[in-house]
């Protein structure tokens, strides 16, 4: 990646034209940047920009995009889709997990679905003594189930899982996978468990469960979650800023990513679901303080003074 990818020249072209924009929104994209949002740093041996070649998603290409989804009519509904169990010590709060999504995706509706269990066709292949399942599968499942759901108000379906996915041979695993053609994604909480690379998947079963790791568990599910559904709404990875929507090929990145959206990403994000961002932000950080994700809090809690 060029060391000139965050240049000021290259963001403010990134961000496009915000002359339309409500006075909150044109402060939340460009008053006191600087002391709210960190530019993209270069990328070391192993991090994903290292390994992708990714230019960056200006606003115009955004809005000529054809793989973003769009609420229209009734179909404004975001479902989320468990498959196989939940009934783990070490698993994430669901329930809360929605409530994140919805304030964040405002103007959406986001419904839990019953938990399901992987179907038979479901492929999968042992790593190590851990079954892998296909995300194409899941995909599939999904796709084919689409009549069995409310149809006239759905708008995107994700899967999550306990289970570690993979979405082809050369890939050792991947957090999650969305398919914007469809409509549809997948994500894992496997790996985002503080101990899953220190012990025997049965060891994890048997670890205490203690209040940082709950944090840290917590933090990393709202985070995948929120950045799958974002590439569903059309986003690309973002190289500008440290952003919700930075690429991630391990933990170090994915506890370096913040639980925000950038100025580029924020405004993208903005023209499709035309939320009030000064009541997202100030929902969000309240959440944040409900579920002790404090540093989270602290941020909108600062960024919502810069509305001013």
């Amino acid at each position: 990646m060029s060391s000139t990818v965050s240049s000021n020249e290259l963001i403010t072209d990134a961000l496009g034209d915000i002359s339309q924009l409500s006075n909150d929104m044109k402060m939340a994209v460009t008053n006191r940047i600087e002391k709210s949002f960190k530019r993209m740093p270069q990328p070391e041996s192993g991090d994903w920009l290292a390994q992708h070649d990714e230019s960056g998603q200006t606003m115009k290409s955004y809005l000529i995009s054809p793989y973003k989804t769009v609420p229209y009519g009734t179909h404004n509904t975001i479902y989320i889709q468990p498959i196989g169990s939940f009934n783990h010590p070490r698993a994430p709060p669901l329930d809360v997990i929605n409530e994140f999504a919805k304030v964040f995706f405002s103007g959406c509706e986001v419904e839990l679905l019953p938990t399901v269990d992987f179907t038979y066709n479901m492929r999968k292949r042992d790593r190590g003594g851990v079954s892998q399942y296909l995300t194409g599968d899941l995909h599939k499942y999904l796709c084919e189930t689409r009549s069995k759901r409310d149809w006239r108000r759905e708008l995107l379906c994700v899967a999550v899982t306990m289970a570690d996915i993979y979405p082809g041979d050369g890939w050792n695993f991947v957090y999650g996978e969305a398919i914007p053609s469809e409509n549809v994604g997948v994500y894992s909480f496997a790996r985002l468990d503080p101990v899953f690379y220190q012990v025997t998947a049965k060891e994890i079963l048997r670890t205490p469960l203690t209040k940082e790791h709950t944090i840290i568990i917590l933090r990393r599910s709202i985070k995948i979650i929120l950045h799958e559904i974002g590439h569903l709404f059309g986003l690309d990875h973002c190289i500008y800023y440290l952003c919700l929507m930075n690429g991630a090929n391990n933990e170090t990145e994915m506890d370096r990513e913040p639980l925000h959206l950038c100025p580029v990403c924020l405004h993208k994000l903005h023209s499709t679901l035309q939320f009030d961002v000064r009541h997202l932000y100030e929902t969000f950080a309240n959440l944040c303080d409900t579920y002790g994700l404090e540093k989270e809090c602290k941020w909108y809690q600062n960024r919502l003074q810069y509305l001013q």
